[in-house]
């Protein structure tokens, strides 16, 4: 079976939560944040983070700490409400047919049938209602970004022009880095104290690591960063794919070494080079149309990062402790 299923599953618990209606007569729930006019419960947040530590055990992801697994799992919930309700006040609707042709989609590229799809949502521990429920809140995430930060940014003919010409490129056009990062947060609009105090904060977390503590590790307690739980893990990317920050600092890195702080919009990278690799395909180099849709997504990714980080510090989040 192809990956996409799993990695589906994984991202809707992590990246979307999963909601989890409370029995009746249940004693009413401890409220561990509030955003905006929502909340996120207790029984929430426990609900999603047994599933996300069943979905880690499954594909063989390093589970950090309760406190650690608690801390992100909940940070990410509240992004996520942040995100549904702007999507609502702006009128952003999944259909159900939308969602039918999504549900259809995945099954196709898994090689099943829906029903098929469905028995193992459920093998997963994830009820088929739930699984829906969360397709629905993150496809109506995925085109709030498309429409918010998407839609604001391009690629002009003359930075690609620019990129194609560099060494950089010229140098690297069959090459793919696989990259770690771990991300020390900065609020949209940090005073000199804030930009600081974070930039202290990722040397201490670079002394970590000089000490031998694993990146992942790492990584899963200090980072903020929506791939935190993954242990910041970016995949394998070819140069055109890694934020325009990182490029220099990535061609010139050793396997296993590790770069930062690198100071961008959203705050301090710390990188780790897990390995690099040679396209062995045969396959032409990137052509002119290739490189502007790397170049855009890169940019998309960027300015994500950076919508969120706004979006944030506008609301109203406030986090009680679970008691």
């Amino acid at each position: 079976m192809k990956n996409v299923l799993l990695i589906t599953i994984f991202t809707l618990m992590i990246f979307c939560g999963c909601s989890y209606a409370k029995p009746a007569g249940e004693s009413l729930d401890q409220i561990v944040a509030i955003v905006n006019d929502d909340v996120v419960t207790k029984s929430e947040l426990k609900h999603t983070l047994s599933m996300v530590k069943a979905q880690m055990a499954q594909e063989r992801v390093s589970i950090p700490s309760d406190a650690v697994l608690q801390k992100q799992v909940l940070n990410q919930l509240v992004n996520k409400k942040l995100q549904l309700q702007i999507a609502k006040q702006v009128g952003i609707r999944i259909t159900d047919a939308d969602l039918d042709r999504a549900v259809q989609n995945i099954a196709t590229q898994n090689n099943m049938s829906v029903s098929d799809l469905y028995k193992r949502i459920n093998l997963d521990g994830l009820s088929t209602a739930d699984y829906r429920n969360e397709m629905r809140n993150q496809m109506t995430i995925q085109k709030l970004q498309q429409q918010e930060v998407a839609s604001r940014i391009a690629v002009a003919p003359g930075e690609v022009d620019s990129f194609m010409r560099s060494k950089l490129w010229q140098n690297n056009t069959s090459k793919e880095y696989h990259l770690e990062d771990i991300l020390i947060p900065l609020s949209d609009t940090p005073s000199t104290d804030e930009i600081e105090a974070a930039r202290k904060h990722a040397k201490s977390v670079i002394a970590k690591l000089n000490q031998g503590q694993n990146f992942r590790e790492v990584a899963q307690q200090e980072s903020g960063s929506s791939n935190a739980l993954k242990g910041g893990d970016l995949g394998w990317r070819k140069l055109a794919e890694i934020p325009s920050a990182f490029a220099e600092h990535v061609i010139n890195m050793q396997k296993n070494e590790i770069a930062g702080p690198i100071q961008t919009a959203n705050g301090f990278h710390i990188l780790h080079l897990v390995a690099e690799r040679s396209d062995t395909s045969k396959q032409a180099a990137p052509s002119r149309k290739q490189v502007e849709a790397l170049l855009m997504q890169r940019k998309f990714e960027e300015q994500v990062q950076n919508w969120v980080s706004k979006m944030r510090s506008q609301a109203y989040v406030v986090m009680n402790p679970v008691s």
